[in-house]
C-alpha cells in the first residue's frame, strides 16, 4: 500500500486541528456577537499588556522609577549610574546641636560612597515571575529618595572627630550689661560636648536625602556654665566701681569716650586660683571697639601692584602706607584702667605705620616657560597635581606635585584593566564568563564606563592586591601607585599619565583592549573635568572620592595631541575644567 507523501500528512493534520479549534470555539463560546467582540478585546489587551511586560528591557530604569524626584525612566544603566553620582554628589549634612551651632558639609567629604549597583538594581529590577502578571509594569513604582552609602572606615572616623570638635564649644558665663540706667547680669548659655563615636554612629544609622540636605541632630550632652547671673550680685560693688570709670582716648587731637553701656560688654566673671570669682576685661571685645576708633582715625594702606610674567617679577606699582592705632597697646592699657581705682583717665593712642597690602597679577606666556610656571603656581595655590606632555609639535612638558602619592579615587580602575586584559591573555578569564549578576565585559563596562565599584573590587579580591602592585610595578609604574595601603589605593599624576601615554600609543595597552578602553573612556556619562575645559576630542578616566576628584585624559585638540592629568584636593570638576582652558590657552594660542 503506498503511503501519503509527507506534505499531504501535514495539510491533513492542520485540517483536523482547525475543525477541532472551530468546534471548541463554537461550544465555549458565548452565542452572542457583543459577548465575543468583548472576549477578543479582553484577550488581545492582555496578551499585548504581556508582550511589553516581556519585551520591557531587563537593564533599564522601570517606567516609574526616579531617584530624589528625577525620573530615570528607560535610562541605560550608565545613564542611572550618572543621576546617582549627580544626586550623591549634591547631597548633605547639616548637623545641629540644640539652636546653637549648625555644621553642614557635602556628604562625600565625610568619606561616604554611593552603593550605586545596589540602588540601579532597586530602579530596574522587574523579575520574569512579575512580568506574567497582567498590568504588573504599572505597580512598580521605585523611588530611591534616600540614598544606599556606605563609609570607608578611617577616612569617615577621622573626619567624625574634627566635626565633633567643631560642634563642640564651651559654656558662657553670664555678663554684666547696663540697662535704663542699671547693672544687670545677660544670663549664661550652656556649653555642648559632642562624642565623637555618639556622632559616628547617629550619622551611620541616618537616612540621606538624594539631592538634598538631610538635617541630624547631634547627641549632644549640655554643659552648665561656671557662673550664672546670681553669681553677680555678690561683687555688684566691684562692677560698680569698674563703671564708675570715665575713660577717654585721644587719638590726633580728637578725643573718644566709651560710654558705660560699651564698659560693661567689656566685662567677664573669671575664677582665680582658689576659686574665688573675679572680674576681668575681655579683650577681643576692646579690640573691636578699637577697630571703630581706626575706622575714624586710621588712614587706610594702599595696595602694592606686583606684576609677574612666568613666576618673574616685570613691575611694581608700590601703594602708599598707612597709619592704625596700636590695638595690642591700646587695648592693654584700657584693661589695666578698668580694674583700678575709679577715676577720670586719659590714654593718648598712638598710631603705627601699616604697610600696603601686596596684590600679584600675574601673566603666562604661550612659552613652554610659562606653561611650566602655571603649572607650578597653580599646583600650589589650588593643592592640586598636575602633569603634562604634548605627544607632537614642540612636544612642550610641565609637571608639579606630580610624583605625590595619594588617593587614586576611581583612577585605579585603569590599573585593574591593565591586570585583566593580561588574564584574559593567558586564557585564565574570558569576557563571557559569568561575573556577579552579569559577564566580565559586562563588569569592565560597568567599571570603566559607569565607573561603579562592585566589579573592580571583586577583581582586585581574585586578583590580591599584592600581585597588583608587583604587577604595574614589573611594567614601570612608581611605588607611587599601590594597592596595600590601607583606606583607599594611591597613585601619581605622573604613574596616570604614564599610563595615558602607552595606552595612546599602544606599548601598554594594544589591539582590542586597546580599542575597547579607549571606546569606554570616551563614552562615558560623565564630561565634567578636562572634557568640559578643553576644545579637542577627550578619553579621559575621572576619579572622585570624598573631597578628591582627579582627571587623566588623552586629549586631541585641533592643533596637537597632549596628555594631562590633574588630581586634586578640596576642588571640583569645574575648577580643572578652568585649569584646562588655561593650559590650553598658553599651548595653543
Amino acid at each position: 500500500m503506498a503511503t501519503a507523501p509527507k506534505n499531504e500528512t501535514q495539510l491533513r493534520f492542520l485540517r483536523n486541528l482547525t475543525r477541532w479549534v472551530s468546534r471548541q470555539y463554537k461550544l465555549y463560546m458565548p452565542n452572542r456577537r457583543g459577548y465575543r467582540v468583548l472576549f477578543w478585546v479582553v484577550f488581545l489587551t492582555i496578551a499585548l499588556n504581556l508582550g511589553v511586560q516581556l519585551a520591557y528591557p531587563y537593564d533599564r530604569g522601570l517606567l516609574f522609577a526616579s531617584i530624589g524626584g528625577e525620573t530615570v525612566r528607560f535610562n541605560s544603566h550608565d545613564e542611572m549610574a550618572r543621576t546617582i553620582t549627580e544626586k550623591f554628589n549634591t547631597s548633605s549634612l547639616k548637623v545641629v546641636v540644640g539652636s546653637d551651632k549648625v555644621v553642614e558639609f557635602p556628604l562625600r567629604s565625610a568619606g561616604a560612597e554611593p552603593n550605586t549597583e545596589e540602588m540601579i538594581n532597586v530602579l530596574s529590577d522587574y523579575p520574569l515571575w512579575q512580568r506574567l502578571i497582567p498590568s504588573s509594569i504599572l505597580w512598580q513604582v521605585r523611588d530611591v529618595s534616600s540614598l544606599s552609602v556606605y563609609y570607608t572606615n578611617q577616612p569617615f572616623r577621622d573626619f567624625i572627630v574634627s566635626k565633633s570638635k567643631e560642634l563642640s564649644f564651651p559654656a558662657e558665663n553670664a555678663r554684666l550689661a547696663i540697662r535704663n540706667g542699671e547693672i544687670i547680669a545677660t544670663e549664661s548659655i550652656a556649653g555642648s560636648e559632642v562624642k565623637a563615636d555618639e556622632l559616628l554612629q547617629t550619622i551611620s544609622r541616618t537616612s540621606i536625602a538624594a539631592g538634598g540636605v538631610t538635617r541630624v541632630k547631634a547627641p549632644a550632652k549640655r554643659i552648665d556654665a561656671a557662673r550664672s547671673s546670681k553669681d553677680l550680685s555678690a561683687i555688684k560693688d566691684k562692677a560698680e566701681m569698674v563703671l564708675a570709670h570715665t575713660i577717654a582716648v585721644d587719638v590726633n587731637s580728637e578725643t573718644f569716650v566709651p560710654d558705660k553701656n560699651e564698659f560693661a560688654s567689656w566685662i567677664l566673671l573669671s575664677d582665680d586660683k582658689v576659686g574665688n570669682v573675679s572680674l576681668s576685661v575681655d579683650r577681643e571685645k576692646v579690640m573691636k571697639y578699637i577697630d571703630g576708633l581706626n575706622e575714624k582715625v586710621g588712614t587706610p594702606a594702599g595696595q602694592t601692584d606686583i606684576s609677574i610674567v612666568n613666576g618673574r617679577e616685570v613691575g611694581r606699582v608700590t601703594g602708599s602706607r598707612g597709619r592704625s592705632i596700636d590695638k595690642e597697646k591700646l587695648a592693654g592699657e584700657l584693661a589695666q584702667a578698668l580694674l583700678a581705682q575709679p577715676k577720670e583717665i586719659k590714654i593718648s593712642a598712638t598710631l603705627t605705620d601699616v604697610q600696603p597690602s601686596v596684590i600679584f597679577n600675574s601673566k603666562y606666556t604661550a612659552t613652554q616657560e610659562g606653561l611650566r610656571s602655571y603649572v607650578t603656581d597653580t599646583a600650589h595655590t589650588k593643592n592640586m597635581h598636575i602633569s603634562i606632555q604634548q605627544l607632537d609639535g614642540a612636544k612642550w612638558s610641565a609637571t608639579s606635585r606630580a610624583d605625590e602619592s595619594i588617593p587614586s579615587a576611581s583612577t585605579y580602575k585603569l590599573f585593574v584593566s591593565l591586570v585583566l586584559f593580561d588574564k584574559i591573555d593567558k586564557g585564565e578569564i574570558h569576557w563571557t564568563d559569568a561575573m556577579l549578576d552579569t559577564t566580565v565585559a559586562g563588569c569592565f563596562e560597568r567599571m570603566t564606563v559607569a565607573s561603579t565599584n562592585p566589579c573592580a573590587e571583586k577583581w582586585i579580591a581574585m586578583f590580591g592586591r599584592q600581585y597588583i602592585n608587583d604587577f604595574i610595578h614589573a611594567r614601570g609604574f612608581s611605588v607611587g601607585t599601590s594597592f596595600t595601603t590601607g583606606s583607599a589605593n594611591q597613585t601619581t599624576a605622573l604613574d596616570l599619565t604614564k599610563f595615558m601615554i602607552g595606552l595612546n600609543d599602544g606599548t601598554l595597552v594594544t589591539g582590542p583592549y586597546r580599542d575597547r578602553l579607549l571606546d569606554s573612556l570616551g563614552r562615558h556619562p560623565y564630561p565634567y573635568g578636562i572634557p568640559s575645559g578643553s576644545k579637542g576630542i577627550v578619553h579621559n578616566k575621572v576619579g572622585f572620592l570624598w573631597d578628591y576628584v582627579h582627571d587623566a585624559a588623552i586629549v586631541q585638540h585641533p592643533h596637537g595631541t597632549y596628555i594631562m592629568t590633574i588630581m586634586t584636593k578640596g576642588q571640583s570638576y569645574a575648577a580643572i575644567a578652568s585649569v584646562t582652558r588655561e593650559i590650553e590657552r598658553i599651548m595653543y594660542p
